[in-house]
């Protein structure tokens, strides 16, 4: 199975949802504070555009860009789905330019660590809506 939903409307409240439940982890919330930029997340198929505000150590997710981009990556939903189900490496998908890269993205590759713990809160949160990795 692929991304769940097509229909742009839809994949951003799952996407914007999923992202919001990342934050309450904790080892995860702490790496995008300390990045302190506003990330991009630009995501094809469908499109949705997403930014992740980390400056002044809070973490605050708009629909809106609230300024410059430090840093924004931009992917197919289908790998979103597949790096958030485990199916795919992080890290692999940079070095083979599936994820396109931005800006200073040094640091957002540094919490590719942190997949293990987000893979877990996707699946869950997959369960709970009922469809299937």
């Amino acid at each position: 199975m692929g991304f769940p939903y097509r229909d742009p409307e839809r994949a951003k409240a799952f996407l914007l949802e999923f992202v919001e439940r990342l934050k309450g982890v904790e080892e995860i919330r702490r790496g995008w504070a300390a990045l302190n930029m506003v990330i991009g997340i630009h995501i094809k198929r469908p499109d949705v555009d997403f930014w992740v505000d980390t400056r002044g150590g809070d973490v605050v997710v708009r629909e809106e860009p609230p300024s410059p981009e430090g840093a924004s990556l931009t992917l197919t939903a289908d790998l979103f789905h597949q790096l958030y189900t485990g199916r795919e490496n992080a890290m692999l998908a940079f070095a083979k330019g599936k994820i396109q890269p931005r800006g200073k993205v040094a640091g957002i590759m540094q919490l590719t660590r942190t997949m293990p713990s987000a893979v877990s809160v996707y699946k869950a949160y997959l369960a709970e809506k009922g469809l299937a990795p």
